[in-house]
C-alpha cells in the first residue's frame, strides 16, 4: 500500500473587515428602458445581446493552462506508479492533488470486471461514507471522499463480479490534523430523519475568506479545500465545484477560479486579474470577482466583478466564455440608476471608492432569460431582461425613488409588509401557487438599513423570507419569514445566506457575522407555520473574517461523480 503524507501549512495573519456604506440616494431621472425602433417594437434581442457582447472589459480572465499541463503529467505519474495494484494491494494516494487533504485515490484492478462499493467507516454506524460505481469494471479509479482529519480512517472495498463472486479488503488510512486556524463546532440541534440527508451529504461553510469546509450530523469535519476560498464554492450542473481561490494562500489577491471535483482534480483554471481587485476592507486580500457567479444555459458564467475604473466597484457583470475565458457580454449597473445615485454616494474611506450598489448575488431565471439582482448598499433586489438589460421588477422600500424607477417597484400587500434591508443571496424557489405569473424567491433579509427601510426595526433582527412576486400586476407577498423569533442574538448586519432545500422542505439559514462577527450559525427549519428547528450548528473561533458567507449542503458523491472521474479525462 503506498501512502502519500499531507502537509498542511497554516498561514498566520489577517486583519478585520469592516463594511462601511453611506446613506445618499438622488430624486432626480434616472435611464430610461431601452427605446423601440420606428416600429414602435423592441429591438430583437439577439441583435441586443449581439452589441452587448462587442463591449470592452479590460480584465478578462486568463486560461491558466499550466496548471491543468501540471496535472496532467501528475496524473501520468500517478497511473504508472499504481500499474498492476490489486485489491488486495491497492494503490492508495491521500491528497492525490494536493487541494483535498480528507480524501484519497484509491486505485487497483481486477482479473475479472466488478462492481465496486466502498466505505469510509463512521465514528458511528450513521456517520458512514459509502458509494457504489454502477458500472462493472476491471481497472477501477474510486476516489474516496470523506475521511477524518487527525485520525486513523478505516476503508471497506466490496467488489462483485458479474458473476455474483464478492471480493472484500479492508485497509486503514491516516490524515494530518486540521490547520489551527478552523474554527470549533458545536452542534446544538440535529434532527436527522427531518433534515432528510442524502448520501455522503454535508454541511458546507463557505468562508469570506480561508478555509471552506463540510461537515456532518455530529460536527465532525469530513471535507475542506486546502487552498484558502472566498465567496464563491458553489456545484455547478456538470457535478463539478466552481472554486474561487488563489495560486499561494500567501498571496493578498484571491486570483484564481477553479473548476474542480471534491476529491481536488482541476477541469477548468482561469487567471483572475489583480490589476482590478479590490478588497472588502484595508488590510483584507482582494478580488476582482467578488461575491457569486451564475451559471447561464450555455455553461457561460456570469461573474459579479469591479468595473476597474478606479473610481466605483462592485456593480458590474460580466459573462465569461467558460472554455476560453474571453468576455462575450457586459452589464455595468450604472447604466440602470440615475447618476446621482452612484456619483454622489460618499466614497468609501479606506480606499476611496464608490460601492454605492454592493452586488452580492445573481441568479439566472430560464423561465424568461431574466437575472434577479441583489444590491445590499441600495437595499434592493431587482430583475433585470438578461437580453435587453430592461428592469423588469424592483423589490425594495418605496422610499427614495425617483418618478421613472417607480413604474418597477413591487407592492407589499399590507401596511406591515417588510421590505429587504441590506439583504444577500436571492434565489429563485419552486413555483408553489403553479401560477405563471407569479414567481417565489427566498433571501436572507439582514435587516440593517443602508439607503432605505424601515429604521424602527433595523437591527433587531435577521431572517429568512419567501417572497412571492406577481410579475404581471407587481405585487408582493410574504410567504413565510423566520428568524424575528431569534431576536437580536441572531442579527448578522453582513454576509449570511437563506437556502430552500426541496427533498426536505426545510430552510438551512447562515447567521454569518453573529455577536459583532464572533459566531457564525447555520439554523435549519422548517418551511411551514411551526418553523421547527431541525438543525443547528455554531462556529466560534475562526480568523477575523473568515466568517461564513453562505451555507449549503452538498453531497460528495453526486450523481455525476462517476461519468466525470477518470485519470487523464479534462471533460
Amino acid at each position: 500500500m503506498k501512502k502519500k503524507n499531507i502537509v498542511i501549512v497554516a498561514i498566520i495573519g489577517f486583519a478585520v473587515i469592516l463594511l462601511t456604506a453611506a446613506t445618499f440616494y438622488g430624486n432626480d431621472r434616472g435611464a430610461a428602458p431601452e427605446e423601440s425602433d420606428e416600429t414602435g417594437e423592441q429591438p430583437d434581442t439577439e441583435v441586443a445581446e449581439e452589441e452587448t457582447a462587442e463591449a470592452d472589459y479590460d480584465y478578462p480572465p486568463e486560461k491558466a493552462e499550466q496548471v491543468l499541463a501540471d496535472q496532467e503529467e501528475l496524473e501520468t505519474a500517478i497511473l504508472a506508479e499504481s500499474e498492476g495494484s490489486t485489491l488486495d494491494n491497492p494503490y492508495v494516494n491521500v491528497d492525490p492533488y494536493n487541494r483535498s487533504p480528507l480524501s484519497a485515490l484509491v486505485i487497483f484492478d481486477t482479473e475479472e470486471p466488478a462492481k465496486v462499493t466502498f466505505t469510509v467507516k463512521g465514528k458511528d454506524d450513521k456517520a458512514d461514507i459509502s458509494e457504489t460505481v454502477k458500472e462493472y469494471r476491471s481497472h477501477h479509479e474510486l476516489p474516496v471522499l470523506g475521511l477524518y482529519p487527525g485520525y486513523t480512517n478505516t476503508i471497506e472495498i466490496s467488489a462483485e463480479t458479474e458473476s455474483g463472486e464478492v471480493l472484500e479488503h479492508t485497509f486503514t488510512v491516516t490524515t494530518e490534523d486540521l490547520p489551527e486556524e478552523m474554527p470549533e463546532i458545536e452542534i446544538k440541534e440535529a434532527q436527522p430523519e427531518k433534515m432528510k440527508l442524502g448520501e455522503s451529504e454535508l454541511t458546507f461553510y463557505i468562508p469570506s475568506t480561508r478555509y471552506a469546509f463540510a461537515f456532518d450530523v455530529n460536527g465532525d469535519v469530513r471535507w475542506y479545500g486546502s487552498g484558502f476560498n472566498s465567496h464563491v464554492l458553489q456545484e455547478l450542473d456538470n457535478g463539478n465545484l466552481l472554486y474561487l481561490g488563489k495560486d499561494d494562500n500567501s498571496g493578498s489577491a484571491y486570483n484564481r477560479l477553479f473548476e474542480t471535483t471534491y476529491i481536488g482534480k482541476v477541469y477548468n483554471a482561469f487567471i483572475i486579474s489583480e490589476r482590478a481587485a479590490e478588497s472588502e476592507a484595508e488590510g483584507i486580500e482582494s478580488t476582482l470577482i467578488h461575491h457569486d457567479v451564475a451559471e447561464l444555459p450555455s455553461g457561460n458564467l456570469l461573474l459579479t466583478v469591479n468595473d476597474g475604473s478606479g473610481v466605483y466597484m462592485e456593480d458590474t457583470m460580466i459573462e465569461m466564455d467558460r472554455e476560453t475565458g474571453e468576455v462575450v457580454k457586459v452589464m455595468d449597473l450604472k447604466d440602470l440608476f440615475p447618476k446621482e445615485v452612484y456619483e454622489e454616494y460618499e466614497p468609501r474611506e479606506d480606499n476611496g471608492l464608490i460601492d454605492w450598489f454592493h452586488q452580492n448575488s445573481v441568479v439566472y431565471d430560464e423561465s424568461d432569460d431574466s437575472i434577479i439582482i441583489s444590491g445590499r448598499h441600495q437595499d434592493t433586489v431587482m430583475k433585470i431582461d438578461y437580453g435587453t438589460g430592461e428592469i423588469k421588477w424592483i423589490l425594495a422600500h418605496p422610499e427614495g425613488w425617483n418618478e421613472e424607477m417607480e413604474e418597477y417597484l413591487v407592492d407589499g400587500d399590507s401596511g406591515d409588509f417588510k421590505y429587504p434591508a441590506a439583504q444577500h443571496d436571492a434565489t429563485i424557489l419552486p413555483d408553489f401557487d403553479d401560477d405563471p405569473d407569479t414567481i417565489d424567491i427566498m433571501l436572507l433579509d439582514n435587516n440593517t438599513v443602508v439607503t432605505r427601510g424601515n429604521e424602527k426595526v433595523s437591527e433587531q433582527y435577521s431572517a429568512g423570507t419567501h417572497y412571492r412576486i406577481n410579475e404581471e400586476t407587481l405585487d408582493a407577498e410574504i410567504v413565510w419569514t423566520y428568524g424575528e423569533e431569534l431576536g437580536e442574538d441572531y442579527f448578522t448586519n453582513i454576509i449570511s445566506s437563506a437556502r430552500y432545500r426541496e427533498d426536505s422542505d426545510n430552510v438551512l439559514l447562515d447567521f454569518g457575522h453573529t455577536d459583532g462577527g464572533e459566531r457564525s450559525s447555520f439554523v435549519e427549519v422548517t418551511h411551514d407555520e411551526q418553523s421547527e428547528i431541525v438543525f443547528e450548528a455554531e462556529m466560534t473561533g475562526f480568523r477575523t473574517g473568515a466568517w461564513a458567507y453562505r451555507s449549503s449542503r452538498n453531497a460528495l458523491y453526486n450523481d455525476k461523480w462517476e461519468e466525470r472521474f477518470s485519470l487523464g479525462a479534462q471533460n
